[in-house]
């Protein structure tokens, strides 16, 4: 039974990561034929964390909500916006229970969790790491593309994207986006 209950729980968070990837794509695709290519599209310079608190200052999901709305509100389907109590990012509610949260990084980053609020609310277990690079920043491994995963450069085959999950679970939506979203048996985290 445990096992029937650990696939069950593997294909929901496949198809809500998978499902929200497909329908981020597309809302970013629907506004870059409006408002240009996404590796364009303005945002603030870096917003950093506090160190002595662990929380974002305000300006970060004041910025995001900015560019949220400037560039993606009427691409995408969502239930209702708020600031997240636990990071002070900008967090986005959908439909199906999920949410993502966004980030002023050197890129707009995406944490998106495939069951909102419920717990444990941990990288590589239910959040996962997406996001929009400006043009030149080259770091990530799918740099052409306007929304992308979280992935190494140099990773390239399965077995490095998975060294980079289990050393830093950032990176594990981009092992899942190799595996083609699916929660294969040596996944490094229990969901």
């Amino acid at each position: 039974m445990p096992a029937l209950i650990q696939n069950t729980k593997k294909s929901e968070a496949s198809a809500r990561i998978k499902k929200f990837y497909s329908a981020m794509s597309q809302a970013i695709l629907l506004s870059e034929n409006d408002n240009g290519s996404a590796k364009e599209w303005s945002k603030v310079d870096n917003i950093d964390i506090n160190p002595d608190t662990g929380i974002y200052d305000d300006a970060d999901a004041q910025n995001t909500e900015i560019y949220f709305n400037n560039y993606l509100k009427k691409y995408f389907k969502y239930v209702g916006t708020t600031k997240d109590k636990d990071t002070n990012l900008f967090k986005v509610l959908l439909n199906d229970g999920s949410s993502f949260l966004m980030r002023n990084g050197s890129c707009i980053d995406f944490i998106f969790d495939y069951n909102g609020d419920k717990i444990p609310n941990v990288a590589g277990r239910d959040r996962y790491r997406f996001l929009i690079c400006p043009e030149g920043n080259n770091s990530f491994a799918n740099s052409k593309q306007s929304f992308q995963t979280y992935a190494k450069k140099q990773s390239k085959t399965r077995n490095a994207r998975k060294l980079d999950c289990e050393s830093n679970p950032a990176y594990c939506a981009g092992l899942l986006e190799f595996d083609n979203w699916q929660f294969k048996s040596d996944y490094p985290y229990r969901l």
